[in-house]
């Protein structure tokens, strides 16, 4: 008769279950950012056809339309990029460091990791420095466009990149740690088989 073990208390099983709950909320609000993308760029695309037909038609473009696109490839890549970074999507030569995943990985997580600690540094240097134009734009109220035609307020876009970046260097991170886990594991294992422990 197999008796079904407890599941562990104490601070240790309270805080697995933290990251788990924070791992998941995280998730939902990166898929939730790429969502929200996705339907900038319809909106993008409506935009555009609707432009291009008044022109032909009316000859009366839709006022504004270059200036919103501009800026919406800005917002649209800082929103998906931390989502397409989870799924595995981000721009990266998987050549050399695939093989070494499959042959060799624990040179390929080392690899890997490197990679992805430099993405955590270049993202909370993208986001340090982009933290202050977000409040100058906010406090000036600049915008761009001009004056009498269409205009557009920057701080919006700005705010994108700060939330944008800020996520991409949080889940940049949580690659890192899932690197050195499995290198922990690994050495952990190195240990075991040479010391020959008992069980």
């Amino acid at each position: 008769m197999s008796i079904n073990p407890q599941p562990p208390d104490g601070p240790e099983a309270a805080a697995k279950s933290f990251d788990v709950i924070a791992g998941e909320l995280f998730t939902k609000l990166v898929a939730g950012l790429n969502g929200i993308g996705t339907a900038w760029i319809f909106v993008m695309m409506i935009l555009i056809n609707l432009d291009v037909f008044m022109r032909y038609l009316f000859n009366s473009p839709v006022r504004g339309v270059p200036l919103v696109i501009t800026m919406s490839i800005i917002g649209i890549v800082f929103l998906q990029m931390s989502d397409a970074l989870r799924a595995g999507r981000f721009t990266r030569s998987d050549v050399m460091i695939g093989v070494l995943l499959r042959r060799r990985p624990r040179v390929g997580h080392w690899l890997q990791m490197s990679y992805n600690a430099l993405g955590v540094a270049l993202m909370a240097i993208l986001f340090g420095y982009s933290v202050p134009f977000l409040e100058k734009a906010w406090i000036s109220q600049s915008y761009a466009g001009n004056e009498g035609d269409f205009t557009l307020p920057e701080w919006p876009v700005k705010l994108v990149i700060v939330i944008g970046s800020s996520c991409c260097a949080i889940q940049f991170a949580r690659h890192l740690w899932e690197d050195v886990r499995y290198l922990r594991g690994f050495r952990d294992n190195e240990f075991m088989g040479a010391g020959g422990g008992d069980e």
